[in-house]
């Protein structure tokens, strides 16, 4: 195990014993662990496991899941192209550690050569420790004789039909005898991840938050550790900015791809550090999530997945069907639409997008990896009970009454899906 990949578990499980999440704000996390300035980029990560004892008689016995694809590689070849030009143009005025940052940077810019967007061997990791959990968690799901199906639906994107991959070949080494179904291509990619026709989010982040954090994010301390003379560097950039929101993406990236055992996070100063990642997750929260001004629209395109999850459970749920679980694997922008669309608890309230940070983050609520698991209960009269984890942990539906803590009548909870697939579908024609 890599010096980098022990300091970053260390830091975990110190995060894990404090409880630190959602009742901080984001700049209050990033100051404890700086890495969660990776935000939408950090590595999967859980704190609680625990699951509350389900009411008397019921036993798991379907799971009907969506997971973002694992941790990857940076998806746009063009992210790094001001590292090297930059690069070019300031190395005589580089100081040693700056230069240690450098070439740590390209290190991992190197690294994405014909590697744009893939998995990388974490994100892999990531998806088979997930799926055996889900196996040892619920084995009476995976251990039925009459219940050996499992269907798995991919984008079409390679790192998610990889990710898919390696989370059933988790199942598989825990249980041989089930009977994988595989499926991608566009009739998939159509609810996995649908298109958001109101262009006008995509405008209000590029017009209005853009230029925002170019004026919240600052770089003076950096540069001034990175070069001897930072003004004269700042001079020879075309844009100073982009030169240092490369360093940022590079940082950011470093964890995801561990092999490389390379970390330059550590060398930003912690006050220019967090707007840049505010900043990100405002952007994100903004265009996929549940935001003041276009939390209604954005969440509409998870209409047909959301209905998926319906039809899918109804299938398993006829008399001798064979299905134990559907799995689903898809990315960011559909698995956040998908969560506040179905309002769970993390999802359900809307904050204004330029300060969603003191609420919200990407680093808690869409790391790589992250995933929705809908774990079906039945008692022996039949009745049935759904039980929700996000990112592998209990959560629920504040609009609606559950049947005995984090557990939901299925019917009360279908009749509410079904209300929210209508309610997304008229929020896509306005």
């Amino acid at each position: 195990m890599t010096m980098m990949r022990k300091t970053f578990i260390a830091l975990i499980a110190i995060l894990t014993t404090f409880g630190l999440g959602s009742a901080q704000t984001y700049s209050d996390i990033i100051r404890d662990y700086r890495y969660a300035a990776s935000g939408v980029y950090h590595p999967y990560h859980t704190v609680d496991l625990t699951d509350s004892p389900a009411p008397k008689g019921f036993k798991p016995f379907y799971i009907s899941h969506f997971g973002r694809h694992g941790s990857r590689y940076h998806a746009h070849p063009e992210t790094y192209t001001p590292l090297y030009d930059g690069y070019g143009k300031t190395e005589d005025l580089l100081t040693d550690k700056g230069r240690v940052i450098m070439e740590g940077a390209l290190q991992i810019a190197d690294a994405h050569k014909d590697m744009w967007g893939e998995l990388t061997p974490l994100g892999a990791r990531e998806h088979y420790g997930i799926a055996q959990r889900m196996y040892n968690r619920f084995p009476s799901v995976f251990r039925s004789r009459s219940r050996t199906e499992v269907e798995c639906c991919a984008s079409t994107v390679n790192r998610c039909i990889i990710s898919m991959c390696n989370f059933s070949q988790g199942l598989d080494d825990c249980n041989p005898d089930l009977d994988f179904a595989f499926y991608t291509g566009d009739r998939y990619m159509a609810y996995i991840m649908k298109g958001n026709p109101h262009k006008e989010i995509k405008t209000y982040v590029r017009t209005h938050l853009g230029p925002l954090k170019r004026e919240r994010c600052g770089y003076e301390k950096l540069f001034g550790t990175m070069f001897t003379d930072a003004a004269a560097a700042a001079a020879r950039l075309k844009d100073p900015y982009k030169f240092a929101l490369a360093l940022y993406d590079a940082a950011v990236m470093g964890p995801d791809l561990d092999f490389l055992d390379v970390d330059i996070l550590q060398y930003f100063d912690i006050e220019e550090l967090i707007p840049f990642a505010e900043c990100d997750s405002d952007d994100m929260f903004a265009e996929v999530a549940n935001s003041v001004e276009f939390g209604d629209l954005a969440m509409s395109p998870a209409d047909d997945l959301l209905e998926d999850f319906i039809v899918k459970a109804d299938a398993a749920l006829e008399e001798g069907s064979d299905r134990a679980a559907d799995l689903r694997f898809g990315h960011d922008s559909g698995l956040l639409p998908l969560t506040c669309l179905l309002g769970i608890r993390e999802m359900s309230v809307k904050y204004p997008s330029e300060t969603a940070h003191d609420n919200w983050n990407t680093y808690d609520r869409i790391p790589m990896g992250s995933n929705l698991q809908m774990v079906f209960y039945r008692n022996a009269a039949g009745k049935i009970l759904v039980k929700l984890l996000y990112n592998e942990q209990e959560t629920g539906i504040p609009a609606i009454e559950p049947y005995s803590g984090n557990y939901y009548e299925w019917e009360t909870l279908r009749a509410w899906m079904a209300s929210r697939v209508e309610f997304a579908r008229a929020n896509l024609k306005k």
